[in-house]
């Protein structure tokens, strides 16, 4: 009787998850790469200037490069943040301008590439995305003082650039709609006006060359230096990156580490 009360007691919880509200699956039809849906709009897929990007990894966790490249689109990005916005959009736009200095063959290693920026959850996560850059192991920055820019950093040729955005391009308007219901003090059409503004500049900032919106600059003497963290470690899949599948590793220190 105990089995039997205890399988009761599983289905009706089961049923009750099963029957709660939930929102709809976005429908296979809408899962390809560039196809629009729900949350990646018809302008984003239309934006003539939307920014992809070529990246290289490692093959596994223990290494070494892959043999291939993989596609990075804005419809990754927004998976991965979690919605869309003017921030991400800025983000993207941003670094793929200052990735093409520091990668001008067009593709972005992300073991050896490292991202600044300020606190915002929307650039962090394009910055970290993009990069393959971690705070956790000192490839990551957060500086508050950053405003609408980035520094991006190569490690192998310590090679630094920084991308802002120009004065002006971000509206007035947001600004201030941002700030007045980050405080509080606002109504559901502020929200609504505010998202409506941010899709708009977004949307104009993909509709024309980025780099009528931004700027960007090598940083000449720039060195890097990681933030402090209690848990910051070395990057395991990065170690063995450059051996190859046919080289003798045996004997080699280090190669049966984890």
């Amino acid at each position: 009787m105990k089995g039997t009360a205890f399988l009761s007691a599983i289905v009706i919880l089961l049923g009750g998850c099963a029957t709660g509200p939930r929102p709809a699956c976005e429908p296979a039809s809408e899962q390809a790469v560039g196809t629009p849906s729900w949350y990646y709009l018809d302008w984003m897929a239309k934006a003539p200037y939307a920014p992809t990007f070529e990246v290289l990894d490692t093959e596994s966790s223990l290494g070494p490069y892959a043999t291939r490249t993989k596609t990075i689109t804005l419809k990754d990005l927004i998976k991965m943040h979690g919605h869309p916005c003017d921030g991400l959009v800025t983000a993207a736009c941003a670094l793929s301008l200052g990735l093409k200095e520091l990668y001008p063959d067009g593709v972005i290693d992300r073991t050896d590439t490292g991202g600044i920026c300020n606190n915002s959850p929307c650039y962090g996560d394009v910055v970290e995305y993009l990069t393959g850059a971690r705070i956790r192991f000192g490839t990551q920055k957060i500086d508050p003082t950053l405003g609408n820019e980035f520094i991006l950093y190569r490690f192998s040729t310590r090679q630094a650039v920084k991308v802002a955005l120009k004065p002006g391009v971000f509206p007035k308007e947001v600004t201030a709609l941002e700030g007045k219901i980050r405080q509080g003090s606002f109504d559901v059409a502020d929200m609504r006006r505010c998202q409506s503004l941010q899709w708009a500049y977004a949307r104009d900032l993909m509709s024309r060359p980025l780099k009528e919106s931004f700027t960007v600059a090598p940083l000449s003497d720039f060195q890097w230096q990681a933030d402090p963290y209690l848990h910051q470690t070395k990057r395991g899949d990065v170690v063995n990156k450059n051996i190859r599948w046919t080289e003798d590793v045996r004997g080699k220190k280090g190669n049966n580490e984890k």
